[in-house]
């Protein structure tokens, strides 16, 4: 599953610990917009509490780029640590 921007986002603490680790690219879909790929770790309880977390934290700094972007947790990488997949559509 996933979310999508826009959606009720959290207030962002500091405690989330959040991490980007990797920008994969840009992927140029056959039909459609372009979108940029990148992997975020960052401390939740479940798969879809991740997924608004990353969104609500990037919502902190790129809110007008985000129309479209979502968020899907691939795994919890140790318990209660999730990596998570943001894709945005854009012009790149």
């Amino acid at each position: 599953m996933y979310t999508t921007y826009p959606t009720s986002l959290p207030a962002v603490p500091q405690g989330w610990d959040a991490e980007k680790l990797a920008d994969r690219g840009i992927e140029r879909p056959a039909q459609g917009r372009p979108v940029a790929v990148a992997d975020f770790v960052l401390d939740a309880g479940s798969a879809e509490e991740a997924e608004v977390r990353l969104l609500a934290y990037i919502d902190n700094d790129y809110e007008d780029e985000l129309r479209g972007a979502t968020a899907t947790a691939a795994d919890e990488s140790t318990p209660g640590r999730w990596r998570v997949t943001l894709r945005v559509p854009g012009e790149f």
